[in-house]
């Protein structure tokens, strides 16, 4: 009778917020193979001012999945959209430092 609506921007934030925290956990880690640890990498970024360029990179899939919701979910994308400005500012904010 009634339909569940699931188009929720709350939901686009949460993923939007997630998503980027994510795959750059994972570029990390696959990187880490090189180094003794986990630090090890993190200090090598930042030592060679990759951090924020690897932040900005991690964006890509937010920006994707905005796209595939823009159609028929407003809502959530949204919210991940809002997210992705978010962490835009924050790389512009590491870049100028």
């Amino acid at each position: 009778m009634f339909q569940k609506n699931n188009d929720s921007t709350s939901v686009g934030v949460i993923v939007g917020l997630i998503l980027p925290l994510i795959v750059m956990g994972a570029i990390i880690l696959f990187s880490s193979s090189r180094f003794d640890s986990i630090k090890a990498t993190i200090d090598h970024f930042q030592q060679f001012g990759l951090l924020y360029k690897i932040l900005s990179i991690s964006l890509m899939p937010g920006a994707g999945l905005f796209l595939i919701w823009s159609k028929n979910r407003i809502n959530q994308a949204r919210g991940v959209l809002l997210m992705t400005l978010f962490y835009g500012v924050f790389v512009m904010l590491l870049y100028l430092s």
